[in-house]
């Protein structure tokens, strides 16, 4: 009897029950079709339930409920697919968890809490999908050269007339009304939307995923590799998501996709101002807590990844 898993001959334990040598799975005799189309169901990318994930790799029901998810690839030691989960606490607040496994242990993840995100990350697919070969080569036009359409136009006049509206008159990006000049920022009293400001009359504020204009460019603030080239999916004053495709300055023919959440606390800043702190003060972005290692190297995956978040924006409500 072979492990449906690993494919490998089974050890006779005693008469009917079999343990891989490999995973160590223990089965009954009798087990073996339905465990055969258990392993079907998830090789074909068809939705499990969310105790599939529980019970086969580390999802701590301590800080996270799966409620259902995508199997994208499985191999005897990694895991790679997409779920749809909530909190312990809140069962209504959904998100979709694109999650990674390496001996059933956590390798990374890319978590997305609004519906505008999971969009752009659909189209940021599609377009790296199509401006990129198998090995991860550029074929693609950058920001410059990259034509513009009619709404990539429309996305950058609307911004540039909230950043006037800010600088001259104090206009909230958010509802419209004058914010209150702080040290370093302007805060609005009506919606609570917050405006930083860097540099001289450089209004940093946050970014509706709508307006986003889903261009390739090669300015992300990335440590230990180097980008090609990707695409932003969301950014806010405080947290920044985008897919990469990067290298490593010692290996460059040797390139991959990279999932990356970046945040930055902007507190101090606010509180004590730029003069306090420094004019040189940066407002450096940092790697979000838990993401390890987000990584595709095999770009036949992102067609089954696309496949796989469609179906699951039409499952979820976010």
């Amino acid at each position: 009897m072979k492990c449906p898993t690993c494919n490998v001959e089974m050890n006779l334990l005693v008469a009917g029950i079999y343990e891989c040598p490999s995973c160590k799975k223990i089965l009954k005799e009798n087990d073996g079709s339905a465990q055969e189309q258990k392993e079907k169901k998830v090789s074909e990318g068809i939705f499990l339930d969310g105790e599939y994930f529980h019970n086969n790799v580390s999802l701590n029901k301590d800080y996270e409920i799966a409620e259902s998810g995508i199997i994208i690839n499985k191999t005897p030691n990694r895991l790679f697919g997409v779920l749809i989960c909530h909190s312990p606490l809140i069962k209504d607040e959904k998100y979709v968890r694109i999650s990674w496994w390496k001996s059933l242990q956590h390798a990374g993840m890319f978590k997305i809490y609004n519906r505008d995100v999971l969009n752009n990350t659909i189209h940021a697919l599609e377009k790296i999908d199509n401006s990129f070969d198998d090995l991860w080569n550029w074929t693609g036009k950058y920001r410059k050269s990259e034509p513009k359409t009619k709404e990539d136009l429309e996305k950058e006049k609307n911004l540039d007339i909230l950043k006037y509206r800010i600088i001259e008159n104090k206009t909230c990006p958010k509802c419209q009304k004058t914010m209150e000049k702080m040290k370093a920022h302007y805060e609005c009293s009506h919606c609570g939307e917050i405006v930083i400001l860097e540099g001289y009359n450089q209004p940093i504020f946050n970014i509706d995923p709508k307006d986003l204009d889903l261009r390739f460019q090669s300015d992300f603030p990335i440590n230990y590799y180097l980008p090609v080239s990707g695409i932003t999916v969301k950014w806010l004053m405080g947290e920044w998501k985008s897919i990469v495709v990067i290298y490593a300055k010692d290996a460059p023919n040797k390139k991959w996709l990279r999932f990356y959440w970046w945040a930055r606390d902007l507190s101090k800043f606010m509180k004590y101002g730029r003069r306090e702190m420094g004019e040189n003060t940066q407002m450096g972005w940092k790697a979000q807590r838990g993401m390890a290692s987000p990584n595709i190297y095999d770009k036949k995956l992102i067609g089954p990844l696309i496949d796989a978040l469609n179906k699951i924006s039409n499952e979820v409500k976010l």
